[in-house]
């Protein structure tokens, strides 16, 4: 494998996949980054350094830095469609030759799970399994995993354009900025809350952050959005990590005991999500 020298993919050129570490044995995690932001980001090569040290997946992270480019916020949003079309043409082109599409995961952050969201919709050669959103405005593929939804512009958007339960056959996600960079409606087949899922998330206090990054100008407004992949990505290193979240209709049901975790299904968050 090659953790830190990545090798550039393209769709018919079998010259470079053979020449690739890809392993088509082994399962394989698609991330999509979010806005302002490249697949050398933070979110990126942390998701990509918390698979690598299992050991057992591929990577693929999707580059589309000059789509999503900023301060363009509208034309960023409106090139995930294109991002994502195209990054399900790459994915039928890698299932003709030998991916196992079951074993594709797909994940985004913020801008990124609409890409997925896309993506899983157009995808022609299966159904992708899981999708895992972190925070929407991050998702799985076969399995979609959604960190982090984008909120300021998919409310009401056609449905084609954002990330949706219908997108793949699980669709997860991790809400941790509900109503300021995040969504705050359900949109998976499970939609986890994590602190009640709105800032401040631990550790994220104006406070907090300032003592950490005194110079920083970006994390004091996006350290509770970007708790979402690293909630998940510590999932992923750790399997007993987000042991014990409990089903319950609101956060006020909870908060008040109306929802017994020994009366209730409970799951983990995370990578080992139970899809039942």
């Amino acid at each position: 494998h090659n953790p830190l020298q990545p090798s550039q993919l393209r769709i018919g050129d079998d010259k470079a996949l053979s020449e690739s570490h890809f392993n088509f044995s082994e399962p394989t995690i698609l991330f999509f980054h979010a806005f302002f932001e490249s697949s050398q980001a933070t979110p990126a090569t942390t998701i990509r350094t918390a698979y690598l040290q299992r050991g057992d997946h591929n990577v693929l992270l999707v580059n589309a830095q000059r789509l999503e480019a900023g301060p363009w916020y509208l034309t960023a949003a409106k090139n995930t469609r294109v991002v994502g079309m195209y990054t399900a043409k790459m994915i039928d082109y890698l299932v003709s030759r030998g991916l196992y599409l079951p074993s594709l995961h797909l994940a985004g952050l913020s801008l990124g799970a609409q890409m997925a969201g896309v993506c899983g919709q157009n995808v022609k050669s299966g159904r992708i399994r899981r999708i895992t959103d972190s925070d929407i405005t991050l998702l799985t593929f076969l399995e979609i995993c959604r960190l982090g939804s984008s909120r300021p512009l998919f409310i009401k958007w056609p449905l084609s354009l954002k990330l949706d339960a219908s997108d793949a056959e699980f669709v997860d996600i991790i809400h941790t900025d509900a109503g300021i960079f995040g969504y705050s409606r359900q949109i998976g087949h499970v939609d986890f809350w994590p602190n009640q899922g709105i800032a401040p998330q631990p550790g994220c206090t104006i406070k907090e952050v300032k003592q950490r990054s005194p110079d920083s100008i970006l994390e004091p407004l996006f350290c509770s959005h970007w708790r979402s992949y690293q909630f998940f990505a510590e999932s992923v290193i750790n399997p007993k990590a987000f042991a014990n979240a409990v089903s319950c209709a609101s956060w006020a049901d909870y908060a008040s005991g109306s929802c017994d975790a020994l009366q209730r299904p409970t799951t983990r968050m995370g990578l080992y999500v139970s899809k039942q």
